[in-house]
């Protein structure tokens, strides 16, 4: 089994919750190479966000020039009769 970005997706996004709590605790103890480390995080998170966005799209794009539906939560093109 190949383990692909999208297989990831709720790996990676579940990480933001994280960087948030830790950046909220680096800022309480005044620890600047920890904010800087979370806020780092944070930017790696939304490029991960931005390209999974793309992804999908152009999933999307692709079933429609095919003529055929599209399942998001699958992430498979849906052929009508």
């Amino acid at each position: 089994m190949t383990v692909s970005l999208l297989n990831l997706q709720p790996v990676i996004l579940s990480i933001i919750p994280v960087l948030v709590m830790m950046l909220m605790f680096a800022l309480n103890r005044k620890k600047l190479w920890l904010v800087r480390l979370a806020l780092a995080g944070m930017v790696l998170m939304v490029v991960f966000l931005m390209l999974f966005q793309y992804l999908d799209y152009k999933h999307f794009e692709n079933c429609l020039l095919k003529g055929e539906g599209y399942n998001p939560f699958h992430n498979i093109c849906i052929q009508f009769n």
